[in-house]
């Protein structure tokens, strides 16, 4: 039986660290990200997670991430 879609703790960190690490040096963006979906992807390929979990996952987790900043910024965190 199948339970719908979920992220997991590999993602979230991997898409945090990600999205962390391109705001302090965008230079490099593109490894970041590309680094965050070799994570995720290796739990599709370890036969652990759907390829849809992977995909929305990544999407989600992102999202967060990017409020987190946007917080962060209204908070008055640079």
């Amino acid at each position: 039986m199948y339970f719908g879609i979920r992220s997991y703790g590999c993602s979230t960190f991997s898409v945090a660290a990600s999205s962390t690490l391109s705001y302090i040096i965008p230079e490099i963006t593109s490894k970041y990200i590309a680094q965050a979906k070799e994570a995720s992807m290796s739990r599709l390929y370890a036969a652990i997670h759907y390829r849809s979990d992977c995909e929305k996952g990544l999407e989600a987790d992102n999202k967060v991430g990017n409020y987190a900043f946007k917080r962060g910024h209204i908070d008055g965190a640079e």
